[in-house]
């Protein structure tokens, strides 16, 4: 069966099916959250459960967000893991990487969620030095939720000065499911899929507007290839 994103126009690009794990790259501002929690609250809207896995962000914030987006923070079908409780150091800012993967393991168990956010996995992967560790952790993460059948969209941060890239390490690229890139131009945000594996899909790019409650894919002329379908098994 297909997902169903929330995303106006999405469906129109490519079915995906419910147990996909999705990249979301971009830089700041071009709407990564909004994203997120649109995914999120269209299937707890439908009886599915949803869990926020912040790592950059307090539970206060997250609510905050969710808020703007006119959905329900306190929703007894939403919940948030909180990574910033799951530091150590003298500072507090060093994130052990069992803890949060215990804490996605306890929740995937008890809570059962249908739907994942990881934000950001870029701040998950910045623990690790070596591109093989990283790779290794972010494959963990990705099976376990495979395991439960649940489907995920892993936030990817680019700097400014890398913009038009769908994450800062060329790390999640390879382990998860599809690709999806926010790219900001003086037309303003603008939305391409880079890879749907062994799925047929739209590589046209659209112009992306974002409301107080809703979010719109719209035709938008960048290149002459577009409007072309291709299959993608990599």
């Amino acid at each position: 069966m297909a997902l169903n994103t929330g995303i106006e126009g999405l469906e129109e690009m490519v079915n995906i099916p419910e147990d996909y794990t999705l990249l979301l790259g971009g830089p700041p501002g071009t709407g990564k959250s909004a994203f997120a929690i649109d995914y999120l609250y269209e299937g707890i809207e439908n009886g599915d459960k949803g869990l926020y896995i912040t790592l950059r962000e307090s539970k206060e914030e997250i609510k905050e967000g969710v808020e703007l987006r006119d959905c329900d923070p306190e929703s007894e079908n939403f919940k948030i893991q909180e990574a910033t409780s799951l530091m150590r150091g003298s500072s507090g800012q060093v994130f052990e990487p069992e803890k949060v993967i215990d804490g996605l393991r306890r929740n995937l168990n008890d809570f059962e969620p249908d739907r994942i956010i990881v934000d950001s996995i870029t701040k998950f992967l910045m623990i690790f030095d070596a591109e093989p560790v990283q790779r290794e952790e972010a494959s963990r993460i990705v099976g376990r939720i495979k395991q439960n059948d649940a489907s995920a969209i892993f936030i990817g941060e680019v700097p400014f000065s890398k913009n038009g890239q769908p994450s800062r390490y060329e790390i999640m690229e390879f382990v998860v499911d599809g690709i999806i890139k926010l790219e900001q131009s003086q037309q303003g945000t603008l939305f391409e899929i880079m890879k749907m594996k062994g799925l047929g899909y739209n590589r046209e790019t659209k112009k992306v507007e974002i409301s107080d409650n809703t979010i719109s894919l719209n035709s938008f002329n960048k290149g002459s290839n577009n409007n072309s379908k291709e299959t993608n098994y990599e």
